[in-house]
């Protein structure tokens, strides 16, 4: 880790101001809204499972202005239960009304989104980045726009 030698400011000082602005600076992935719009142009139930802090990432979310595409959000601090634990997603598939068979899950930690979510019963799509290892996984994608198409094929299998 790099050391910046900041001395008038504290690592409190710093988390706060992470937590209590991050959502006036957030940036969505390529793609973002036009998937989105897609999906739910095609009649697809769409969810957000995410773990933190329910107000971080309520925060985030109404920044990013993706709440009224999302028929469910779940946040392992309000909900009590983390990824990747498997009752997450299931209260998910739950909610939505549908099967965990039936649930496509779009995650970039591997662990806590692909398999975690593969291991509950959901197809598991992986979302490659800079920031994650190379893991050897049957779905994934660079970009969020290549999801329609993915799922399109899934569905004719």
């Amino acid at each position: 880790m790099k050391n910046f030698d900041i001395k008038h400011i504290n690592a409190n000082t710093l988390l706060d101001d992470y937590i209590n602005n991050f959502c006036n600076h957030c940036v969505p992935y390529p793609n973002l809204k036009e998937t989105l719009e897609i999906l739910k142009t095609n009649n697809f139930k769409l969810g957000i499972i995410t773990n933190s802090k329910y107000s971080f990432q309520y925060n985030n979310i109404k920044s990013l202005d993706i709440e009224p595409y999302m028929d469910i959000i779940l946040v392992s601090e309000k909900e009590n239960i983390k990824k990747p634990n498997p009752l997450i997603f299931e209260k998910a598939a739950e909610n939505l009304k549908v099967a965990l068979c039936e649930c496509v899950f779009i995650g970039d930690s591997f662990k806590n989104d692909y398999e975690a979510s593969r291991l509950a019963g959901m197809h598991s799509i992986y979302r490659l980045n800079n920031e994650n290892d190379t893991h050897n996984v049957n779905n994934s994608i660079k970009n969020l726009n290549e999801i329609p198409d993915l799922i399109k094929y899934a569905n004719n299998i």
